[in-house]
């Protein structure tokens, strides 16, 4: 995939920034939106993809909630954050950690 030109990636950014902002609002639709905004512009930034699974997360959609941490992990395998947050969900959802 081709690099993204610098000012896509900032305006990535400014929706991730917006979606952090909407999140802490507990305005969880307007966050997925400006996360998911982010993801199109972006696609291979794994933090838009974990955060907008927080946003599932609040919203018990686990469905889509595995698969934004399955796209995260895939795409930052070796991010400790990536996968810090993906077990924590896996764990809330299914009630303790994996095996």
């Amino acid at each position: 995939m081709a690099p993204v030109p610098a000012s896509v990636a900032r305006q990535a950014e400014r929706l991730r920034f917006d979606g952090n902002t909407f999140f802490k609002k507990e305005r969880l639709g307007a966050a997925i939106d400006a996360y998911t905004e982010a993801i199109t512009l972006c696609p291979t930034v794994a933090v838009y993809w974990t955060n907008r699974a927080l946003c599932y997360r609040k919203r018990n959609e686990w469905t889509r909630v595995e698969e934004d941490c399955r796209k995260a992990l895939e795409l930052d395998c070796s991010s400790v954050k990536v996968t810090c947050k993906c077990l924590v969900q896996q764990a809330m959802h299914c009630g303790g950690l994996p095996p």
